[in-house]
């Protein structure tokens, strides 16, 4: 079965579901999988997914199909094996870490309004927060420790490139944006009426750009980026994974030379040009990071795959 990773906040999610239910659909050494966990975490998945606009949620809203079904419950079993497997090594983080680790995913919240409102959907209280952070770093520090175990040499960098060179072409644009931010001095979204003004303000500088005035100096005096703003909005070239996914999901639907409509995001409304999209093969030593990131994790998959056979695992 193919495993399927998710990082950031649906990890943190999703590593197990506080709660109980009679029905039971899978156990790992003793610790029951309840129909209601499975539910829940198949819920988080997917308002993730609505947030990150990827093209196979409307699938996976489809709780029946059976390979969602098979890659969900594939996915909290091997969460519960390796949450087991942490604890009994001593991995179990203190109680002040998982406390300050829990502060900084509601600070990260708090910035990205769009994101929160999804999650807050979801009714999760500071109790399960907790648990599912301890759990989430009790892991985190086991992958990490099994990690540094490994050494990866030049040789296996080089092989690796090589049989997988497809993978390293990319597409980037070169863009330009105007900023205008909806975010008070304390990075909390402003009230209503205002937010509806700075959308006009931002409407009424694309109107300026359709009727022939230089995307450049309208960047430069109205864009609240400043650091690209005094460079006409110049944020160079990147690639889809560089920037944020609210931004990168509409930018790279553009064309060279066309001009975005107002693109809403966490940080505020842009207006976007694109000046250029190229496809790039990335060099082995650019690629040496991603390359290091990919073996190590199909080591680590394979690790999971060997606990599992160790594991008295039980699928009703």
């Amino acid at each position: 079965m193919k495993k399927t990773f998710y990082i950031g906040m649906i990890s943190l999610l999703s590593f197990s579901i506080i709660g109980c239910s009679n029905k039971n659909i899978a156990t790992v050494n003793g610790i029951n999988i309840t129909k209601e966990q499975y539910e829940k975490t198949m819920d988080i998945i997917n308002h993730t997914n609505k947030y990150k606009d990827i093209n196979y949620v409307d699938k996976i809203e489809n709780k029946n199909n059976k390979d969602i079904k098979n890659n969900v419950l594939s996915f909290m079993i091997d969460n519960e094996v390796l949450y087991q497997k942490a604890k009994e090594e001593g991995f179990t983080p203190k109680s002040e870490d998982v406390e300050l680790k829990y502060k900084e995913i509601e600070n990260a919240l708090n910035k990205n309004i769009k994101y929160k409102k999804l999650i807050n959907e979801l009714n999760l209280d500071k109790e399960y927060l907790m648990e599912e952070v301890k759990k989430d770093m009790t892991i985190n520090n086991y992958k990490l420790d099994f990690e540094n175990k490994i050494k990866i040499g030049n040789d296996d960098i080089q092989k690796y490139y090589f049989q997988n060179k497809n993978d390293f072409k990319i597409k980037e644009i070169n863009a330009s944006h105007i900023l205008i931010s909806n975010l008070d001095k304390d990075n909390k979204l402003v009230n209503k009426e205002e937010n509806e003004a700075l959308r006009k303000k931002a409407n009424n500088i694309l109107i300026r750009i359709h009727n022939g005035e230089s995307f450049e100096e309208l960047a430069k005096e109205y864009s609240d980026d400043k650091s690209s703003g005094k460079n006409g909005g110049q944020l160079g070239y990147f690639n889809k994974g560089d920037k944020n996914i609210e931004f990168t999901n509409e930018v790279f639907k553009l064309n060279k030379g066309e001009i975005s409509n107002i693109i809403e995001t966490s940080q505020g409304y842009h207006i976007v040009k694109v000046n250029d999209k190229i496809d790039k093969l990335k060099s082995i030593k650019e690629s040496e990071g991603d390359i290091n990131k990919e073996i190590l994790k199909k080591l680590y998959i394979e690790h999971i795959e060997n606990l599992n056979k160790e594991s008295d695992i039980k699928i009703n």
